[in-house]
């Protein structure tokens, strides 16, 4: 069920929502962040592996789209889906590959992390993990090189700073249509890290990606990542050295092809995000003051009687998705906290609270409530004791559980 079941997968749903808002956006953030959260998700589920094992430098990276194997504590060198059968392409050995990357980054020694890699290049992706030190403090780097069937406009995209803590992005829209994306962000997984992730991707499907912290995951030892420079930093995913790895990477199905149209606006289904915000604030309990709101998110900031928390509210409308996770409900158990009450009118109301992780419930971070109509339309809550996803603490949140019921079963929605 779709009540924030994880800490991450709460804002896949939360922006896949959030796009009923579009005309509250400028286009770029509303058409290419839901095309990048599974991506996203999986840097992020990387990151919380490596941090882990960061002491002992053996970096685990899980498997998946556009990421690594680890086995034995040590990292394989990842080839992507097995590649079809079709013409013959030029081979480079993984040694190679290593080669060229020591050779586009500054002076400094490079330790492989993943020397148990295939010995030759296949798939439509590779890349590596390293421990790069030019003196001022050894950081984990890693590169990507892959074909994919993305547009740039979904290939190259800006975390969401409302769920990463982010200093910057530079997205930019080169003249062979090319995107680059510049994304400094700060590592939550050590004090004072910083986390710089930089994206080329071009309009045939191919895409370069370098990642760099200023230290290893969990421990900074520098102010800022080794190659600092907006422009480096752009030389090392552009570089034509690059053509030599793509040439020996298997083309992908429907790749997309030069000049093909970017990605269609969302589709209009239910409210925006700003009518869903002018329904809920009238319907929060007498006394509570709004902070802030932020209909791209269909957010706000709620201080009721000396507490602060964040709100988040979205709707789906009716549809046979719907009616079908309401007539399955009952068969999927429901977690520690859940609570399932049904309404005479055929309708579900869910409650939950949890912590990172459906089933985590030491300490609390999340409160939802969620109705589930007989016709398949749905409308959520969810509230953490924070501003954005990042800063959720422990603690009372403004709400209770029992008042988000309330708000989420009042008839004004229906109305």
């Amino acid at each position: 069920m779709r009540t924030d079941d994880e800490f991450a997968d709460a804002f896949t749903d939360g922006f896949a929502r959030a796009l009923h808002g579009a005309a509250e956006l400028a286009p770029e953030p509303v058409r290419h962040t839901l095309a990048a959260q599974a991506e996203q998700r999986g840097r992020r589920r990387r990151r919380r592996r490596r941090t882990a094992v960061a002491s002992a430098l053996a970096v685990l990276v899980l498997a998946g789209a556009g990421g690594f194997t680890a086995l034995g504590g040590r990292t394989l060198g990842f080839t992507g889906p097995a590649a079809q059968p079709g013409p013959e392409r030029p081979e480079m050995s993984t040694r190679d590959f290593i080669t060229l990357i020591t050779d586009l980054l500054p002076k400094g020694t490079v330790k492989e992390l993943n020397t148990d890699g295939p010995a030759k290049l296949s798939g439509h992706t590779t890349g590596a993990i390293l421990l790069f030190d030019d003196g001022a403090g050894a950081s984990i780097v890693e590169f990507s090189v892959e074909r994919t069937n993305l547009r740039p406009d979904a290939g190259a995209v800006c975390t969401d700073g409302f769920q990463t803590p982010q200093d910057s992005c530079d997205r930019t829209v080169r003249p062979d249509g090319s995107v680059l994306v510049i994304d400094k962000l700060r590592n939550q997984n050590a004090k004072d890290g910083r986390e710089w992730r930089v994206t080329w991707a071009a309009p045939d499907g191919r895409r370069v990606s370098f990642t760099e912290y200023n230290g290893q995951p969990a421990t900074a030892n520098r102010p800022e990542p080794p190659v600092a420079d907006s422009a480096r930093l752009t030389e090392l995913v552009t570089d034509p050295a690059w053509d030599r790895v793509f040439a020996t990477l298997a083309p992908v199905k429907d790749a997309p092809r030069p000049g093909d149209s970017p990605l269609p606006a969302p589709a209009a289904g239910g409210p925006s995000n700003a009518e869903l915000l002018a329904k809920l604030v009238p319907l929060l309990p007498a006394g509570a003051e709004v902070e802030k709101q932020d209909p791209g998110h269909a957010a706000l900031t709620v201080t009721y009687q000396g507490r602060t928390s964040m709100l988040q509210v979205g709707a789906d409308p009716a549809s046979e998705r719907g009616r079908d996770e309401l007539a399955t409900m009952d068969r999927n158990p429901p977690t520690p906290l859940e609570v399932r009450q049904k309404g005479a009118e055929g309708t579900l109301v869910v409650t939950n609270r949890f912590g990172n992780g459906k089933s985590a419930t030491n300490p609390v971070l999340h409160w939802t409530a969620a109705v589930h109509y007989p016709d398949g339309s749905q409308l959520w809550l969810s509230e953490w004791n924070g501003e954005n996803q990042y800063t959720a603490r422990p603690g009372d949140p403004a709400l209770d559980v029992d008042q988000l019921k309330a708000i989420a079963t009042a008839p004004a929605w229906r109305s």
